[in-house]
């Protein structure tokens, strides 16, 4: 997710690009506005060669990575000073730190009795401006440097090999290492419980689930999660059409859910150019609370093997402006009627009211499956 707001920014900035037409001049001042957040403002300076951000000094990229993280975190927090003081603590310390701090630090170890790659996450707080500390059994917390904190990364997360401090930990080494004593057979047989219950996958998975809730917190009357039978489906109130996003049965990496668009009887008519679009020559759509439901349409995540709520959250995020993402999804716009898409007093709404809806209609059974 970072690392396409990254890839956006550096393309409508044109920073990076050869092209002198195209490209940012080589000194300039812009401000990052948020209108939602209270006004929270990112100052952006550049005096060639050298780039600051919030009057700090920075690398270009240490720049785009806290700009990044600091507008992703503006979609669930409004308040511009908490805004304000993130973005302090992302450029102020390296950005493996900053990551871990949100997302927890990546550990791995063999199960010797399975023979099995065991990747976990853990838990992480800074205690100064320069340690933080890890919790590598049940409340137990091992002191790390900030520096060291950075090639512990290094290692167990981008792979890079010249961590040889850190190759070939084992949960036993690992423990000497942070708290200076070799623990205990029955102390490590608890760590190792412990860092089996926090494996990535499941920890991930959860995280995934509490941001797919936090959205329904933040837009009550635009975000909805039903239970309809074995599978959550997300209902999304976009500017001009409701949207269904229901887990699928055959995944991919890059797409794990699948994604309809609700289109209303009143618009079930299709004109003389509308005939040849490919929503009307896919044979139309699902019958579905007084219109149809067309698709799955095909969105692919920009990085592989996303957690299945990150797909819910990042769809759902994008077509609350649909009105936009269709214009920059070919995908979707090809499944939205001509009139639907060009009259911007026009909006294709559920025959039933969005906050009534629960899971248990009988409609729902047309994507059941």
């Amino acid at each position: 997710m970072i690392q396409g707001i990254k890839n956006s920014l550096q393309n409508f900035l044109g920073w990076g690009r050869r092209s002198r037409r195209w490209s940012a001049p080589n000194d300039f001042k812009v401000a990052f506005v948020l209108p939602n957040n209270n006004n929270a403002t990112f100052m952006v300076e550049k005096k060639d060669p050298y780039y600051k951000l919030m009057s700090q000094r920075v690398t270009k990229k240490n720049l785009m990575t806290a700009l990044s993280r600091a507008l992703y975190r503006s979609c669930f927090e409004e308040d511009a000073q908490t805004l304000t003081i993130y973005m302090f603590r992302m450029i102020m310390l390296p950005e493996n730190v900053s990551y871990v701090l949100e997302n927890r630090t990546p550990f791995w170890f063999f199960d010797l009795e399975t023979r099995e790659k065991v990747e976990v996450r853990l838990n992480t707080q800074m205690i100064d401006n320069d340690k933080a500390a890890l919790e590598i059994s049940d409340g137990v917390w091992g002191p790390i440097s900030v520096k060291d904190l950075d090639i512990f990364v290094n290692y167990f997360y981008h792979g890079h090999t010249r961590a040889k401090k850190w190759a070939y930990m084992s949960p036993k080494k690992l423990w000497k290492e942070l708290l200076g004593e070799a623990p205990s057979e029955s102390q490590e047989q608890l760590m190792v419980e412990f860092l089996c219950q926090n494996r990535t996958q499941d920890i991930v998975e959860n995280r995934a689930k509490e941001l797919m809730n936090s959205l329904t917190v933040r837009y009550p009357e635009r975000i909805r999660l039903v239970d309809v039978g074995k599978y959550t489906a997300m209902l999304i109130r976009g500017k001009k059409a409701d949207w269904i996003i229901v887990d699928s049965t055959y995944k991919t990496q890059i797409q794990k859910v699948k994604t309809y668009v609700f289109i209303h009887d009143d618009y079930l008519h299709p004109t003389d150019s509308d005939r040849r679009s490919t929503y009307h020559t896919r044979g139309g759509g699902l019958s579905f609370m007084g219109g149809q439901l067309r698709g799955p349409i095909c969105i692919d995540n920009v990085h592989s093997n996303s957690s299945l709520g990150d797909q819910y959250a990042a769809r759902g995020l994008a077509l609350l402006n649909d009105n936009i993402t269709m214009k920059l999804v070919n995908t979707i716009g090809r499944y939205v009627p001509k009139e639907l898409k060009e009259d911007i007093d026009k909006v294709s709404r559920f025959d039933i009211p969005f906050a009534d809806i629960t899971g248990k209609e009988k409609d729902w059974k047309v994507i059941a499956n």
